[in-house]
């Protein structure tokens, strides 16, 4: 039985990312990259240079982009919007033609070792940390937030994506994992951890809220 022919990759993938320390954008192939542009900038600033700069050293224009690859995040929360603001025009200037998969960086990341590591946590607000955990049957791993002190302590094993603010908490280097988008396998990992989208969506959760507490106040001459 002959089996159905299968899609051409597109010509012109493109990869926006600014979930890390860097701005990252890319074009992936089946197995590797065309090229990865990294610039060490505020993403105001830095996204559009780095887009330039990659166009320029592939000889590609924007408007031929037949597939856009949209990080979620976690990370700066103005980075992924101005990230996110990017992406909605390359599409709407597409009309039509050009197709959105979203992906979340613990995902990707997951695929950057030679082993993937069993938990994996990324910051998220002072106080709090994201723990990805391996799902059964598929790439995407669950993800759920914790107090960084919880988080630390219930998974002592875990690997590390470095911290976009400027102060951290201090980890282990070893258990650091070098956010590189060169450092997985192009489209076969971007297809594995990704799907397809209508609109990019910035990943922030709410993290878990409190009621404050409000002491009841009694009468005088009342216990």
């Amino acid at each position: 039985m002959n089996k159905p022919p299968q899609p051409a990759p597109p010509k012109f993938p493109l990869v926006v990312d600014a979930s890390s320390t860097k701005i990252q954008v890319g074009i992936p192939r089946e197995m590797d990259w065309l090229h990865v542009e990294t610039v060490e900038l505020p993403a105001m600033e830095g996204l559009f240079q780095a887009v330039s700069n990659l166009l320029n050293k592939v000889g590609f224009s924007l408007c031929e982009a037949e597939k856009l690859f949209f990080c979620e995040g976690p990370g700066s929360t103005l980075g992924l919007r101005i990230t996110a603001a990017f992406a909605k025009t390359v599409i709407w200037e597409g009309r039509g033609k050009v197709s959105l998969q979203t992906y979340n960086a613990l995902d990707l990341a997951s695929r950057m070792t030679e082993q993937a590591p069993l938990y994996l946590q990324a910051p998220f607000r002072k106080g709090w940390r994201f723990v990805r955990t391996p799902a059964k049957g598929s790439e995407v791993g669950t993800k759920k937030l914790y107090e960084s002190k919880e988080a630390l302590s219930l998974f002592p094993r875990s690997h590390h994506l470095p911290d976009p603010r400027s102060v951290g908490e201090p980890m282990d280097e070893d258990k650091m994992i070098e956010y590189d988008l060169a450092l997985t396998e192009g489209l076969k990992d971007l297809h594995a951890v990704s799907e397809p989208a209508d609109a990019p969506v910035v990943y922030s959760p709410v993290p878990p809220t409190f009621k404050k507490w409000n002491p009841a106040r009694v009468s005088a001459g009342k216990e």
